[in-house]
């Protein structure tokens, strides 16, 4: 054995971003074992950690710069150095500025796990870019974290401490697979006493099976089951009408819209008994403290899906869930920190510099109003006077994704001709996979930018690929995207390999080739880290031997003494944001695009209901698809979901690959039986490729063979208005022996 150091840091192969120790032999990563002494995640790892070497040190990890040399797709590339790539790419981003304006750049990128947005927003908001941001996070939380601003100020559905909760709602959510430290807690938890578990999902799973109430619903109809939820709350007086009174406007109102949807009539929507609407509704009310922990699934309903989350919002504030131990929290961004106040993402964003009239530009301004800069800006001046601080901004909001496509093939509203993407894989995450691969492959684009780690899909389309530092080759520094006060910093393990650059050396080599020069001083992510701790009187290193700093006095009800950010002051059942944005300021419930009862002449030749999703350990999202990590050797093969008997009828055996067909196309995947499944109802795992199958055209590493996107529905007039989310949920299908 040689030289042996440890190095603390934090794992980011997803959004709970544990703390972790890592030991380094001879300059390479050995070994990775969860950190007892972080006070967040106190140990605890998941089996990704222990595949981490291997994915690391995978061939297919890229290393150095590469421009494309052949055609778009076909796979001939050249190595480039970062210096002439960032000239070539900055001479091109000016050239298509003069011609076109600066809204003809757009920006993808992936999930948060701890690397910061703020450098994306700092060069967009300086190139006078108005923030045409596209990702996956518009059906993943940002719609979520949109109307909990416009509703209440405060972003509180990520925010639990269950540990005092006696009743837990999983609701669009399966923690046994998507999230193993939320999963090992309720085991934990369900050991020591008293929990009642409510679990809202068509799927039978491991969360299901330990439900005391398991609401199977018809998929897409969850909005209603919330007003239903909503109904037994109000009417049997089951709310904190203390905290109504005082602390929300629009009570009346609510109350009133509610009364559309009795159980009875639910039950007719739903498919959920009655009596099991009116159980769950009444142990949610009475058995508080209670949480939600976040779940993906609503948020990709389409039409639905914001409408959801302010039903959600409702239920937590009415039955007082919020700021109390086994509830709800409220953390905010500019509480003091070790005496001072941690400059935050906002801040170095540089938001202010963008006019009124820029950010109109926004694709999707007065589309998804609610979570472009439209809504953004009637709730900045509200969220800045609570906070103190400028709003968050880095990931809350976001273009309109489904006209983007539209936009590259026809210039309307306008041509966007150049697009940035980093850790970002459109044709696996995003809706109608074909149209984005017509896109991504037309010569309307001029440029194409990915910034990877591995050759993916939507890389095999770019002009330049340039290789990412993984989380294990860069400095972490967060606040977690301004979700609160707590800071928290990681060491690099291993410098990079290769010419790896983490995301703000990305940005800021951008920003130089630009002219930006003035405002990017840091050239390092340590040194741009010391600035923003400096106000609270610690270093970066400092930081990285805390682990974490928490704010000095964390009021659990802050309201009392602030108000709420909101126009009133209080949460607003009754949205005043949605009203002046030209929406119903109350939820209410739609008949999803493809439902049976909106157009009962598809489903007679679609007769089954698609989801598509369902997490699985290890992979996550389009990660890990990689043979030689150990995820694809113990998961081979991407999985449909379907009833025993609905298989049977079919002809299909467990094990079978089937064929699933709607409107837009057809994929396989193996049917696994779920006897719990509802009997018209599949559900088909997402974003599938194989890195194993010929990359470039025609395969594409297999993205159209079994990738549930090329399934779903993003036409924009079904998207949610709100949000612009798309539809991968409620789809009509059929299914057939492949």
């Amino acid at each position: 054995m040689g030289e042996q150091t440890i190095k603390k840091t934090y794992c980011q192969f997803c959004s709970n971003v544990c703390g972790v120790l890592v030991t380094v032999e001879d300059g390479k990563v050995a070994s990775i074992r969860g950190n007892p002494d972080n006070p967040l995640s106190r140990g605890f790892v998941c089996e990704r950690v222990r595949l981490a070497p291997q994915w690391l040190y995978h061939p297919g990890q890229l290393m150095y710069p590469l421009k494309r040399t052949g055609r778009r797709g076909e796979g001939k590339w050249e190595r480039i150095t970062w210096d002439q790539a960032f000239a070539e790419i900055g001479q091109k981003l000016l050239q298509l500025k003069g011609e076109y304006g600066a809204e003809t750049l757009g920006f993808f990128e992936g999930t948060y796990r701890g690397n910061d947005y703020w450098p994306r927003g700092r060069f967009a908001s300086l190139f006078g870019n108005p923030h045409n941001i596209f990702a996956p996070g518009i059906i993943c939380g940002i719609n979520d974290m949109a109307i909990n601003m416009a509703v209440m100020g405060d972003v509180t559905t990520y925010a639990i401490e269950m540990s005092n909760s006696r009743c837990v709602v999983y609701w669009g959510s399966d923690p046994s697979e998507s999230n193993m430290r939320g999963w090992a807690g309720l085991l934990r938890k369900r050991k020591r006493g008293d929990l009642k578990v409510i679990v809202v999902d068509p799927r039978q799973t491991k969360t299901s099976d330990a439900a005391d109430i398991w609401l199977r619903l018809r998929p897409g109809t969850d909005t209603a089951l919330a007003l239903g939820w909503l109904n037994v709350i109000i009417n049997e007086g089951l709310y904190n009408k203390e905290f109504v009174a005082q602390w929300t406007v629009g009570f009346d109102q609510l109350k009133a819209r509610v009364q559309e949807y009795p159980p009875e009539r639910v039950a007719e929507i739903t498919g959920v008994p009655a009596e099991k609407i009116v159980e769950a509704a009444r142990t949610y009310a009475t058995h508080g403290p209670a949480c939600m922990p976040y779940g993906v699934a609503i948020d990709q309903l389409g039409l639905n899906g914001t409408r959801t989350e302010q039903c959600k919002i409702a239920l937590r504030a009415i039955t007082g869930n919020l700021g109390v131990l086994g509830g709800h929290l409220i953390t905010r961004p500019g509480e003091p920190t070790n005496g001072g106040k941690f400059i935050t993402e906002a801040e170095l964003s540089l938001m202010h510099l963008l006019s009124m009239e820029q950010r109109r530009r926004q694709m999707g301004f007065d589309v998804c109003r609610l979570v472009t800069l439209n809504g953004w800006s009637l709730m900045e001046p509200h969220l800045q006077r609570v906070y103190g601080v400028p709003a968050p901004v880095t990931v809350q909001i976001q273009a309109h994704t489904t006209m983007l496509w539209r936009s590259i093939l026809t210039g309307k509203p306008y041509p966007v001709k150049a697009l940035i993407a980093w850790g970002s894989n459109p044709l696996a995450w995003a809706g109608n996979t074909r149209l984005v691969f017509e896109a991504l492959k037309s010569d309307n684009l001029e440029l194409h930018v990915v910034q990877e780690l591995f050759m993916t899909p939507s890389a095999q389309l770019a002009d330049y690929v340039l290789p990412a530092a993984s989380w294990l080759e860069r400095d972490l520094c967060t606040n977690m995207m301004d979700f609160g006060s707590l800071v928290r910093a990681g060491e690099k393990a291993i410098p990079p390999m290769g010419t790896r650059l983490d995301i703000y050396e990305f940005f800021r080599g951008l920003a130089l080739a630009v002219g930006q020069q003035e405002h990017w001083p840091w050239k390092t992510t340590e040194e741009v880290s010391n600035y923003r701790l400096n106000p609270i009187g610690l270093t970066f290193r400092e930081l990285v031997e805390k682990y974490a700093v928490f704010p000095d006095d964390l009021d659990m009800q802050p309201w009392k003494k602030t108000g709420f950010p909101t126009p009133s002051g209080k949460i607003e059942l009754y949205s005043s944001i949605l009203e002046k944005l030209g929406y119903d300021p109350l939820p209410y419930y739609e008949e999803p695009p493809e439902s049976p009862l909106r157009v009962p002449e598809v489903a007679r030749e679609f007769p089954l209901i698609l989801n598509t999703g369902g997490n699985y350990m290890p992979m996550f999202h389009s990660e890990f698809m990689h043979r030689g990590m150990g995820g694809r050797e113990k998961h081979p093969n991407p999985l449909m979901d379907i009833h025993p008997d609905t298989a049977a009828g079919l002809g299909i055996a467990d094990g079978d690959w089937a064929c699933i067909e709607t409107r837009r196309g057809w994929i396989r995947q193996r049917a696994r039986y779920n006897p719990g499944m509802l009997p018209n109802v599949v559900n088909c795992q997402a974003s599938w490729w194989f890195p194993e199958n010929p990359a470039n055209e025609p395969e594409f590493s297999g993205i159209f063979e079994s990738n549930a996107n090329v399934l779903t529905l993003d036409d924009p007039e079904w998207c949610d208005e709100l949000s612009g989310g798309w539809c991968d949920r409620a789809l009509a299908c059929r299914v057939f022996k492949a």
